[in-house]
């Protein structure tokens, strides 16, 4: 695996953990918000570092999360029965997270874009074509 592909699994494992201890049970009050644990390797980074890191985590987890959709209608139109109903729900709850997950790695990436001068910027989205 690409090291790249380390830091999605990373992100989305960090943005996974609070809703799966909201489901099974109270957070603990000193667990440190998602949030804050994502951006703390990425807050010594320059702005235009930042901008592409979560440019392609993003790209990553939009593209994890459509290969899981895809998988799951894959395995309700090959295999339909109660089973396979539940595990698509999961299937596609865990898409929708990786949307999400998608989501906030792009709002990073803009925050990061803000930072940059927009000539900088123009001259990056040039080079991303």
């Amino acid at each position: 695996m690409k090291p790249r592909g380390m830091h999605v699994l990373m992100l989305w494992a960090v943005l996974a953990i609070p809703t799966v201890c909201a489901t099974s049970g109270p957070t603990p009050s000193t667990a440190p918000s998602p949030a804050s644990i994502v951006t703390q390797p990425t807050s010594q980074m320059r702005s235009s570092d930042r901008m592409f890191y979560w440019r392609e985590e993003a790209r990553e987890l939009h593209a994890m999360a459509s290969h899981t959709d895809r998988e799951a209608e894959l395995m309700l139109k090959n295999k339909p029965g109660s089973t396979t109903d539940e595990f698509v729900r999961q299937m596609r709850e865990l898409a929708h997270q990786l949307h999400q997950a998608a989501a906030y790695a792009d709002v990073q990436a803009e925050e990061a874009e803000r930072e940059i001068s927009p000539k900088m910027t123009q001259q990056f989205h040039s080079a991303l074509r």
